[in-house]
């Protein structure tokens, strides 16, 4: 098993890069997870837990990219892990309905870590006064209501989803 301690500070990978020839398994420590430079999650694994595979669905995907970036937030242990073994293994080794089950889980992972980015985005944004002044001409006027609608009708939806998930 080949260790090894990365500091505090330190980025493990970023978004958007080709993992070099392995991923990690973090074995112990604290790590903050970052899609578009926000933070999206943070995880941490006590020492002798069930350790967690970090930068797994770069080895998996077919363009090898990283989908968020990972920073330790704490000194993190890790094992280095081939990634050409993981690939051979799932190519080569496992049955067909795995495969399929597989490429489903990684579509819905990129999928999910979209939704997740964006809803945080979606909470950062400024709530903006949706009053439409009856001084502007009626022509602005329709648009700009007809634009308050879908406005008022995708953040009530957004704010469902969110509330739903606190």
């Amino acid at each position: 098993m080949n260790t090894e301690t990365i500091k505090a500070g330190q980025w493990v990978f970023t978004e958007g890069t080709v993992p070099q020839y392995f991923f990690f398994k973090l074995l112990s420590g604290d790590v903050s997870i970052y899609k578009r430079g926000r933070k999206i999650r943070s995880l941490t694994i006590e020492e002798g837990s069930k350790p967690i595979m970090l930068g797994v669905s770069a080895a998996l995907r077919d363009d090898r990219l990283h989908m968020a970036s990972v920073k330790a937030d704490s000194d993190i242990v890790v094992e280095r892990l081939n990634i050409d073994h993981i690939r051979g293994v799932l190519a080569n080794e496992m049955p067909d309905n795995l495969k399929k089950n597989l490429a489903i889980m990684m579509e819905s992972i990129g999928a999910g870590n979209e939704i997740v980015s964006l809803i945080t985005r979606f909470e950062e944004l400024e709530r903006p006064d949706t009053v439409i002044p009856e001084s502007m001409p009626e022509e602005a006027r329709e648009i700009l209501g007809e634009v308050k609608r879908l406005y008022q009708l995708i953040t009530a939806d957004v704010d469902k989803i969110i509330a739903r998930n606190k």
